[in-house]
């Protein structure tokens, strides 16, 4: 049989006018063995824990991996925090893979013990994700802030790449480690020296988020436009598809009429579940979720996710009516995490905005 890049297999089975459950994130727990500068649920952990809030048993999660399967799920990430973290992980990865998923492991490399990269030799995951915030001890620890971390997870990125494990490396995009991202993907790149260059192997998200709670501190931490210009000529890759999205002409109009809030339907096919078995179309928001510990998946994915179509500005917000929409990373979760208003502007995005798009007019 002729083997078929992921990418390609996906784009033939994908039809993106549909709406059914192609792919999931689960957060197994919101524990982590690191304490990151920019940890997106460190106020959830503080939350769950006052209020007394507990995670999903591996029972619970098996009943909803049931449900995922008989809906047709077919994309599954494992994530947290970290989900090494549960005692329990090994038995819901095999459950997992017993039901025929596609698995994605997101970790942070820390707990990846021996016993468990043997057992991924056996049954191995479609990838492990690992994040890297660093290529040096000094700016890794002082993103992740625990003495030893970083021996700790080159020798896991080494282990898992001896021992020939879909490995994918990928960095957030801090104050602290802005000039060292191109040295991480070079890192990368000569980790896999030699293996196709069709498979990305070298991931980063430039975005930090303030976190429940509209945690701000964290913003602290952001890259204004002329450093994130800086940190893309870092690496002629990064660069180049830089200036390929620079050079896309801009959108007359949205793919919906302005007054509606929301444009994005990533919901159609994805889902996102966290270690409480709230089942949500964006992980950034709790509007239109539901319990699955009393709720069917069936019902919250296919009736009550739609509602996010009938959602209207209220308000003569400046975001309707932007041009600049199609380039801005404005979104009404993203706008309620940063002022608590989804119809607010956030200037940060504002001003990334702006200055993309006379980036955009020089090219």
């Amino acid at each position: 049989m002729q083997k078929m890049q992921r990418g390609y297999f996906f784009s033939r089975l994908l039809d993106k006018k549909a709406h059914y459950p192609f792919s999931g994130q689960i957060d197994l727990t919101h524990r982590c063995n690191l304490d990151c500068i920019h940890c997106f649920y460190k106020d959830s952990r503080i939350v769950s824990s006052k209020s007394g809030v507990k995670e999903l048993t591996t029972q619970e999660w098996k009943k909803i991996l049931d449900e995922l399967q008989q809906a047709g799920c077919l994309n599954l990430c494992l994530s947290g925090g970290d989900p090494l973290m549960r005692k329990d992980f090994l038995e819901i990865y095999a459950y997992a893979k017993a039901k025929g998923f596609m698995i994605t492991l997101f970790t942070n490399g820390q707990a990846l013990t021996p016993k468990l990269i043997n057992y991924f030799l056996k049954s191995p995951p479609f990838s492990i994700e690992i994040t890297l915030n660093g290529i040096t001890k000094k700016t890794y620890e002082s993103i992740t802030r625990v003495p030893g971390s970083f021996r700790k997870v080159m020798q896991t990125i080494r282990r898992l790449k001896e021992k020939n494990l879909p490995l994918v490396l990928k960095s957030n995009c801090l104050k602290q480690n802005q000039h060292e991202i191109g040295r991480i993907k070079a890192f990368t790149e000569k980790l896999f020296t030699g293996l196709s260059k069709k498979r990305y192997r070298f991931k980063y998200d430039d975005m930090i988020l303030p976190g429940y709670n509209r945690g701000q501190a964290r913003c602290d931490y952001r890259l204004n436009f002329q450093e994130l210009l800086a940190l893309r000529k870092q690496d002629p890759d990064i660069w180049e598809e830089y200036q390929k999205i620079l050079n896309c002409k801009l959108p007359r109009r949205l793919g919906r009429k302005r007054e509606f809030l929301y444009h994005c339907n990533a919901w159609m096919q994805q889902f996102h579940i966290n270690p409480y078995g709230r089942l949500k179309f964006c992980d950034l928001s709790d509007k239109f979720s539901v319990d699955l510990k009393t709720t069917s998946f069936r019902e919250g994915f296919y009736q009550v996710f739609p509602q996010v179509l009938k959602e209207k500005f209220k308000t003569k917000s400046k975001c309707k009516d932007c041009p600049l929409r199609p380039i801005c990373y404005y979104c009404p979760a993203r706008a309620y995490l940063e002022t608590g208003d989804e119809e607010a502007p956030v200037p940060y995005y504002c001003q990334l905005a702006k200055a993309t798009y006379k980036e955009m007019r020089k090219s």
